[in-house]
C-alpha cells in the first residue's frame, strides 16, 4: 500500500501527536526531509516517541508496517527493547548514537530472526529548541555481515589446503574450523568413512550438491556430501545443526555446500600430498622448499606491520617445515613480548633463544634468534604436534627465515619510529595553525561558522586562514585568505597579514575594496613580503528591506559561493583584482549582491575545490551542486558536509566560513 494512503488511514487522535494539522513544525520539516530521501528513516516523536517513517523503512521492517506507523517503538520493537532503549535514551539526553552492523533480533516475519544494522539516532529539536524527538536514520547489513563471516570461515577452511599433513589431521583442523562458526553452525559434524558421528547420519542417500534438512525437537539439521577431487568417491557427509534465526534461503544453502566443498579439496590436498610425498624425491622437495623460502623472502620486505610478518612466516614456516604453530618473541627494553598465540608451546623455548643461540627441545619446539648486526632484537619459535627430528635441510631452511625475519622486523621498526614522528609533527603543525585563527561572532541576525582542515598528505603549517569579526559600527566583517607557501614563514605571515586586515577593516569606516587597498599599502610599508589571495566582504541590513547586501572586493581569490533558502546556488564570478602584495597603488573594485533571509554566503580557500588531474571549474562546479544539497541547514551543517565528503584525501589546508541571513 501506497504510505501516503497508510498515513490518512491512522487515526492519529488516538496517539499523543495528535492531528497532522496541530504537529509542531520541526516535526512537520524532519518528516518532510524524511519522506523525500531514499534512505530509511523514522521519527520517534513525543514522551511515547511514536513512529514516523519513509518507504524505504516501511519495507525493512517487514510485517511490523504498517501497523508501526503511529505507534511507540517500544512497542513496535518490544522483542529488541532492552538493548534500544538505553541508545534511544541517550539520543534523547541531545548526544547522537551511531553504530556500525549492531546485531538485533528482530520478529519481522512472524519469527525471530537475526539482523545487523549501521543507524544513526540523532535528536530532534522542537521549535523551541527542546529535545522532543530521536531521528533514525539506517542502513540493513545482514546480508552483508553474514556474507563477510562466511566468507572469513571459509578462507580459513581453504588454507588447510595448503597445511601439509595427513587427511585425519586436516579433517580434523576443519571440524575446529567449522566449530568457531556458532551463528551459522550451532553444532556441525564431518562424518568420515570410520570415524564417531557427533550428530545423526543423513536419513538419505546424498546427491552431488544436494542440502538434506530435516525439522527435529533439537531443531533443524542439514547434510551435504563432501565433494572429491576430479570426482572421485566422496569422503564423506558434513552434517550441522542450523541457526533458528535466519532463514534457510538460498544464501544459506550455497553457505552448506560451500563449506562442504572447501573441506573436499582439503581432504583431497592432504591425501594428494601424501601420494605426492611418497613419489617425490629430495631433489624435487629441495627444490620446493627453495621455491617456498623464496616466496618468504620476496615477501616480507613488503609487509608494514609486526603482525604481517608473523602472517607471513606462518605461511612459510607451513609449506617449508609443516609446523603447527610460529610465535615470534620481540625484545623491547629488556622485556619479552610475545606475538602470536602465546599459549603455544614453542613461547617456552624463545627465552633461551634471546641469547644468540638456536634452540632445538624434544617437545616438538625449536626457537632460533633474530640477529640485527651485533645484536639480538628477539626469537622467532615453532612448534609441531607431533615431536619431529630436523634435518640439516631443515636448519639451513630456519636460519634463513631468521635472517629474513630480523632484517623485515628491523625495517618495520624504523618505518614506525617514523610515522609515530610524522604524526607528532603533524599533531603540533595543526594544533599551531588553529592557534592562528579564532572563533566566529554570532551577531543577532546572522550566523557565522567557521572551519580549519589540514591538508592530508603534509604535517607542514600553512598560509590559509579565516576571520570574522565586527566592525566599530556594527557591521559584520567576513575574511578567507590564502599566503603562498607551506612552512613556518607562511604562517607567520598569514598572522601578520590577517592582523593587519582586522584592524584596518575594524576601524576605517570604508569599502571593502578600500580596506584591502590599505592592506596593500600597509604590508609594503610594514615589510610585509608575502603575497595573499583573499576576500573581504560586509553583510548588511538595506533599511526599509527584508534583503541584506553582501558587498566584497576580491584579491585573486574563489569566487564567494551563495546559497537561497530554495536550493538555488550561485557562484559570484567577478574579474577577481591582483593578488595582495604585488602592487600597493593598484584600485580595487567593490561588487555588490543582494541576500535574501535564510540565504548563506560560503568563502573557501582552493584546497576545498583543488583535485589532482582535475580543473579548477570542475572542482567549482562539483561545490556548487554540494552546497545545494545543504540548503536550508545552517553554516555549521554546511560546513562540516563540505568538509566531510573532503576530509582524509585533501590535497591542500582548507579554510571554510559561511554566513547565513536569520530567516
Amino acid at each position: 500500500m501506497e504510505l501516503r494512503r497508510v498515513y490518512d488511514q491512522v487515526d492519529w487522535s488516538t496517539t499523543s501527536l495528535g492531528h497532522p494539522d496541530t504537529w509542531p513544525r520541526a516535526l512537520r520539516r524532519v518528516l518532510e526531509l524524511a519522506l523525500e530521501t531514499r534512505f530509511a528513516i523514522v521519527i520517534c516523536w513525543g514522551p511515547d516517541l511514536e513512529m514516523l517513517y519513509n518507504q524505504a523503512y516501511a519495507g525493512m521492517i517487514g510485517d511490523k508496517h504498517p501497523t508501526a506507523l503511529g505507534r511507540p517503538v517500544r512497542e513496535v520493537f518490544a522483542e529488541a527493547w532492552d538493548g534500544l532503549e538505553p541508545l534511544f535514551a541517550q539520543a534523547r539526553s541531545g548526544e547522537a548514537v551511531w553504530f556500525e552492523d549492531l546485531p538485533v533480533v528482530m520478529d519481522r516475519h512472524g519469527h525471530p530472526e537475526e539482523t545487523y544494522f549501521t543507524f544513526s539516532y540523532s535528536p530532534v529539536r522542537d521549535d523551541d529548541g527542546e529535545v522532543a524527538g530521536v531521528m533514525d536514520v539506517a542502513v540493513e547489513t545482514t546480508r552483508q555481515v553474514q556474507d563477510h563471516r562466511r566468507l572469513e570461515l571459509l578462507t580459513r577452511l581453504g588454507d588447510l589446503a595448503s597445511e601439509l599433513q595427513p587427511p585425519a589431521e586436516i579433517a580434523a583442523k576443519a571440524l575446529d574450523v567449522l566449530s568457531t562458526a556458532p551463528l551459522d553452525l550451532p553444532e556441525v559434524d564431518l562424518q568420515l568413512p570410520g570415524g564417531p558421528l557427533r550428530l545423526p547420519p543423513p536419513p538419505t542417500a546424498l546427491q552431488a550438491r544436494q542440502v538434506v534438512v530435516e525439522e527435529r525437537p533439537a531443531g533443524r539439521l542439514a547434510w551435504v556430501r563432501i565433494p572429491a577431487a576430479l570426482g572421485g568417491e566422496s569422503p564423506g557427509v558434513l552434517a550441522a545443526r542450523l541457526s533458528e534465526l535466519i532463514p534457510l534461503d538460498g544464501a544459506y544453502r550455497d553457505f552448506l555446500r560451500l563449506a562442504a566443498a572447501t573441506v573436499g579439496d582439503g581432504l583431497s590436498a592432504a591425501a594428494s600430498y601424501e601420494a605426492e610425498r611418497r613419489r617425490a624425491n629430495l631433489q624435487q622437495w629441495q627444490a620446493q622448499r627453495l621455491a617456498g623460502l623464496v616466496a618468504v623472502a620476496q615477501a616480507l620486505p613488503t609487509v608494514e606491520t609486526e603482525d604481517d610478518v608473523l602472517r607471513v612466516l606462518g605461511r612459510g614456516a607451513v609449506g617449508l617445515l609443516g609446523a603447527d604453530g610460529i610465535v615470534l618473541g620481540l625484545l623491547e627494553e629488556g622485556i619479552l613480548r610475545v606475538r602470536g598465540d602465546e599459549r603455544d608451546p614453542a613461547v617456552g623455548a624463545l627465552g633461551a633463544a634471546l641469547r644468540g643461540t638456536a634452540v632445538v627441545a624434544d617437545d616438538g619446539t625449536a626457537a632460533w634468534p633474530l640477529w640485527v648486526g651485533d645484536r639480538v632484537i628477539g626469537a622467532l619459535g615453532l612448534s609441531w604436534r607431533v615431536p619431529r627430528e630436523l634435518a640439516a635441510e631443515d636448519t639451513d631452511v630456519l636460519s634463513a627465515l631468521a635472517a629474513s625475519t630480523a632484517q623485515a622486523l628491523d625495517r618495520v621498526r624504523a618505518t614506525n619510529a617514523e610515522r609515530s614522528a610524522a604524526a607528532a609533527v603533524r599533531t603540533m603543525a595543526e594544533t599551531l595553525q588553529r592557534s592562528l585563527l579564532t572563533s566566529a561572532p554570532q551577531p543577532e541576525h546572522l550566523e557565522t561558522a567557521v572551519r580549519y582542515l589540514p591538508a592530508a598528505e603534509h604535517a607542514q603549517v600553512g598560509g590559509d586562514w579565516h576571520d570574522a569579526f565586527l566592525t566599530a559600527a556594527g557591521a559584520a566583517c567576513l575574511v578567507i585568505g590564502d599566503v603562498t607557501g607551506h612552512d613556518q614563514d607562511a604562517a607567520a605571515a598569514m598572522g601578520q597579514v590577517r592582523n593587519l586586515l582586522r584592524g584596518i577593516g575594524y576601524s576605517l569606516e570604508v569599502s571593502p575594496a578600500a580596506a584591502l587597498a590599505a592592506l596593500d599599502r600597509a604590508m609594503r610599508d610594514l615589510g610585509v613580503g608575502a603575497l595573499a589571495t583573499g576576500i573581504l566582504a560586509t553583510v548588511e541590513p538595506l533599511e526599509g528591506s527584508p534583503t541584506w547586501r553582501l558587498r566584497w572586493s576580491n584579491a585573486g581569490h574563489m569566487p564567494p559561493l551563495v546559497v537561497d533558502p530554495d536550493g538555488t546556488v550561485e557562484l559570484l564570478r567577478t574579474s577577481p583584482d591582483l593578488l595582495l602584495g604585488l602592487d600597493a597603488g593598484f584600485v580595487r573594485a567593490d561588487h555588490v549582491h543582494g541576500l535574501a533571509p535564510g540565504a548563506t554566503v560560503l568563502l573557501y580557500t582552493d584546497g576545498l575545490i583543488e583535485r589532482r588531474g582535475a580543473s579548477l571549474d570542475d572542482g567549482l562546479a562539483w561545490l556548487a551542486e554540494t552546497a545545494g544539497r545543504f540548503a536550508g541547514l545552517g553554516p555549521e551543517q554546511l560546513c562540516d558536509g563540505v568538509l566531510q565528503l573532503v576530509e582524509g584525501h585533501a590535497e591542500d589546508d582548507v579554510a571554510v566560513l559561511a554566513v547565513r541571513v536569520r530567516p
